[in-house]
């Protein structure tokens, strides 16, 4: 009898450790905040397209720089923005064009009021001050 209350305490306690260690090193959970972006130079014009977002938290609420490129050489002029944050998902509105963007650990898919869809990669927040 007293091995078996021997042997069933040591597969609880198996159980409980087992629990701990795994919700301590599970993937931590991807935050809106952060630096996104997918720029790219055009191979004959030498032109800048794609588009930049950086989602802060910041008096309560979250905001968004905004930076879409349609071509040129030069960085597009950044829009600052309210943005709207539910869990993972992040909307806020540019000009007339409304954006819905969902987070992930690797980047940001954004979905324009156009239907398209926009694929950021995750930066460094420290690229965005370079």
């Amino acid at each position: 009898m007293r091995l078996t209350r021997i042997v069933v305490f040591s597969i609880v306690c198996l159980v409980a450790i087992t629990g701990v260690v795994v919700s301590n090193f599970a993937a931590p959970a991807a935050s809106v905040a952060g630096v996104y972006e997918n720029f790219t130079v055009g191979q004959g014009s030498g032109d800048l397209e794609g588009m930049r977002i950086v989602i802060v938290p910041a008096g309560g609420g979250y905001y968004a720089i905004v930076q879409i490129a349609q071509g040129g050489a030069e960085d597009p002029k950044p829009e600052f923005v309210e943005a709207t944050v539910k869990g993972r998902t992040a909307s806020f509105t540019v000009g007339d064009a409304k954006y819905t963007a969902t987070a992930t650990a690797a980047g940001l898919t954004v979905k324009d009021s156009d239907g398209q869809t926009h694929v950021l990669k995750r930066k460094p927040c420290a690229s965005y001050f370079k």
